[in-house]
């Protein structure tokens, strides 16, 4: 029934005009006008960005793109942990209104691959961390034309830093105050492409619009849903900014002139010095990030009056965990998002002064939700479980040259499939209660079963393969696999762990273990029953 459909409230401020591009130089130009205004600072180094730094060199980054033939048409992308020169490619980019490709920097080369192959970018942005591999990369993939190393002053080798790159395609006379960003249609000019595996499957890039970019700058400057806006606020992150959570919080900070903290690794006591010395008011961390300060003895040690709340996103965060949070960081409640990379940012967010217990938020503007029943297709009301489906101005133009699976994720009236389980309460609280999709959330990273279960296949000696994940309280949940041997061979489960753990990143490494089995729980399509696979690997194993 349509009146259980539910939308969010009306925006406290209207849209405004103009790209991402257009409203991101806006605002870094409005903040780089007050003298010492701090952009970013680096926890591990304590140096800062001013945003007249930020200003002159995004600008100075794009004019250089389009000297050097980057177009509305063409693709760049990163790969770098996050740094203080992380952005001044993406927002360059944007500016001139070429789509950034966001690659996890702890990709091994064939991730990596199989990353860029998807959109093949021209132009690729590094750190001298992943330099090497990225070299490597090149090679196999021949239309990245150039790489560039954002955080050397220095070439290295035969391969440009970003002031040098500057140098060769900027006019030295060049002057950012007199910039002017490209317009263009925002509706359905990409911006980012981010990596994600969508609701099954192996990872696609879900092509997000500047229309999707400003609708979340409007959530960022929303006082209910988002942020009371007082420039020169520490914030402090520790999320990837290739990860959609990271990417689209950072940039939104940018438009509201906070001093963004950041840092690379999570290292417990820099953290929490971090949240004391910049006098932070809000953080952002994962429900692993959450579960290690429920318990730890260091949280007493530090004085922390300035801190007005603790974000939590990317994973389902447990009741338990969010009010022990709160309570060792004296707060009211722990706030929490939902959202996913195919709905650029959080669509369910806590609202200022309504923390419930256990709740993801409610609907934000430009928003609609539904929750429908997964077998009759009904829209269902308060208090009854079924998939989660949203309709708004955030939702992905698509998954990059891939049709079939956008039409498969988002129907002919726009909706789009969560493929997670939920309910909302009498006064529109949104609860996650299970996931319907396979993808297996570790330490609030994607892991496509699929994926792992190619990989497994490879092995001369595995003749079938399934992949689940199971849950775990530090982590969300663990990478696990069943596996059938073929007849007459002998592999040890230790083996087959160091076997994937060989050919994938850290995140998707079989932590939950192995299991041997004699054949693959299925359902009567083929299908395997995952369902089924958790339930064999959370047994104990039996004693020979």
């Amino acid at each position: 029934m349509s009146e259980n459909i539910v939308y969010g409230q009306p925006p406290v401020y209207p849209l405004e005009d103009g790209t991402g591009g257009e409203q991101l130089y806006r605002y870094i130009k409005k903040y780089a006008k007050i003298s010492g205004c701090i952009a970013l600072t680096n926890a591990h180094t304590k140096e800062d960005v001013l945003f007249s730094d930020l200003l002159d060199l995004t600008c100075k980054t794009a004019e250089s793109l389009k000297n050097f033939g980057i177009t509305t048409n063409s693709t760049i992308a990163i790969c770098s942990e996050n740094s203080l020169q992380y952005f001044i490619p993406v927002i360059g980019a944007l500016y001139i209104g070429a789509a950034t490709v966001a690659v996890n920097d702890r990709y091994i080369e064939r991730e990596l691959i199989n990353s860029l192959d998807i959109s093949k970018p021209t132009l690729l942005f590094c750190s001298k961390q992943t330099l090497s591999i990225i070299q490597r990369v090149q090679q196999t993939l021949g239309y990245i034309k150039k790489i560039i190393v954002l955080d050397s002053k220095d070439n290295i080798a035969s391969v440009q830093c970003l002031d040098d790159f500057i140098t060769d395609n900027c006019n030295k006379n060049f002057d950012s105050n007199c910039f002017k960003p490209n317009s263009f249609n925002r509706n359905d000019q990409a911006a980012l492409i981010l990596n994600s595996s969508g609701t099954t499957g192996l990872p696609k890039g879900v092509v997000l619009t500047h229309k999707n970019l400003v609708v979340r700058f409007n959530h960022c400057k929303d006082p209910i849903f988002g942020n009371q806006i007082n420039p020169g606020t520490a914030i402090l992150t520790v999320i990837p900014f290739h990860h959609g959570f990271g990417m689209f919080t950072t940039l939104g900070y940018f438009t509201c002139g906070f001093r963004i903290v950041l840092m690379h690794t999570f290292e417990e006591r820099l953290f929490l010095q971090s949240l004391q010395d910049y006098k932070v008011e809000s953080t952002l961390l994962v429900p692993t990030l959450m579960t290690f300060f429920a318990k730890s003895p260091l949280v007493e040690k530090y004085h922390l009056p300035h801190l007005q709340e603790i974000a939590s996103g990317g994973a389902p965060l447990p009741k338990k965990i969010g009010d022990a949070v709160s309570q060792r960081f004296k707060l009211k409640k722990a706030r929490q998002g939902y959202g996913l990379t195919e709905t650029t940012s959080a669509i369910l967010i806590t609202p200022e002064g309504e923390e419930v217990s256990g709740s993801t938020g409610k609907v934000v503007p430009f928003f609609a939700a539904k929750v429908v029943d997964t077998v009759t297709g009904k829209i269902l009301g308060p208090n009854e479980v079924g998939e989660l489906y949203f309709k708004g101005d955030m939702i992905m133009k698509g998954y990059c040259n891939n049709s079939k699976a956008t039409n498969e994720t988002i129907d002919k009236d726009g909706w789009l499939r969560s493929g997670d389980l939920g309910y909302y309460n009498e006064d529109k609280h949104f609860f996650i209660v299970d996931r319907l999709k396979s993808v297996i959330k570790y330490k609030g990273y994607q892991v496509a079963p699929a994926e792992i279960e190619g990989i497994l296949l490879t092995h001369p000696d595995i003749i079938d393969a399934g992949v689940t994940g199971i849950p775990d309280n530090d982590s969300g949940e663990l990478p696990a696999a069943c596996v059938v041997i073929r007849p007459g061979h002998r592999v040890t489960e230790e083996s087959i762990i160091n076997y994937v753990s060989s050919q994938v990143s850290f995140t998707k490494r079989l932590r939950g273990g192995v299991r041997l089995l004699d054949e693959i729980p299925k359902g009567c399509t083929g299908k395997i029953d995952r369902n089924a696979l958790k339930q064999i690997l959370q047994k104990p194993k039996s004693k020979l």
